[in-house]
């Protein structure tokens, strides 16, 4: 009988500590409805996204001068170490394999979208 006086109207220092907890919890704090936990998971979604992308664009804006100085870097030693006929006809190679792979990429494009009409 002693151990469920909790259930009884009655002093609430007889009761479970939990109990009184959860009692105060509900009479007390406001429960939080559907509508204002999407709204709370959508604004940390929003505010989560926010701080992803300044923090992205905060690291690219520090690193994008030393991509530049070290590509640059890299072009003239690249155009030191060949001749002018080299570097010629490195370029015509380098269009052509560019060339073929877009062909061959509209070829297949092609060929789906012939496949689909069939």
């Amino acid at each position: 009988m002693a151990e469920e006086s909790w259930k009884e109207a009655g002093d609430w220092r007889d009761s479970p500590f939990f109990i009184v907890l959860y009692e105060y919890t509900v009479k007390n704090a406001g429960m939080p409805t559907d509508m204002g936990t999407l709204i709370a998971y959508v604004l940390l979604l929003l505010v989560t996204w926010y701080v992803l992308l300044w923090t992205a664009r905060f690291m690219i804006s520090l690193i994008w001068p030393v991509i530049i100085v070290v590509s640059a870097l890299f072009l003239f030693r690249f155009l030191r170490t060949f001749e002018q006929d080299e570097l010629l006809d490195l370029l015509f190679q380098a269009i052509g394999l560019t060339t073929d792979a877009a062909v061959a990429i509209l070829s297949k494009t092609l060929d789906f979208l012939l496949g689909l009409l069939h």
